[in-house]
């Protein structure tokens, strides 16, 4: 098991890289929005983050293939992400356990 600033520092980083996706849908860059998906899903699953990966996995698909724009309304699945993230911080498991 990772210690604690490992888990914090690897959480920041997918953290980080979801903001870069959320500003590049804004800004209607949806090619780097689906790469960014796919990085943080594989990173997120490479680090022991099943609920992030599967989430950030979703909104790939529904941000659809390269070159186009999204065939579907993919908001929900940006919020997914960001509950993931969320629920998956490191510090709510030190808040949860007094330390």
């Amino acid at each position: 098991m990772p210690s604690l600033e490992t888990a914090l520092m690897t959480h920041a980083g997918l953290v980080m890289d979801a903001s870069a996706l959320d500003a590049a849908t804004l800004n209607g860059d949806f090619d780097e929005a689906r790469f960014l998906a796919m990085t943080v899903a594989g990173a997120a699953g490479d680090a022991g983050f099943p609920g992030i990966a599967q989430a950030a996995a979703h909104l790939a698909v529904a941000l659809g293939p390269m070159g186009l724009p999204p065939g579907i309304t993919f908001g929900p699945y940006l919020v997914l992400l960001a509950d993931a993230l969320d629920e998956a911080d490191p510090r709510h498991a030190c808040h949860a356990h007094g330390s």
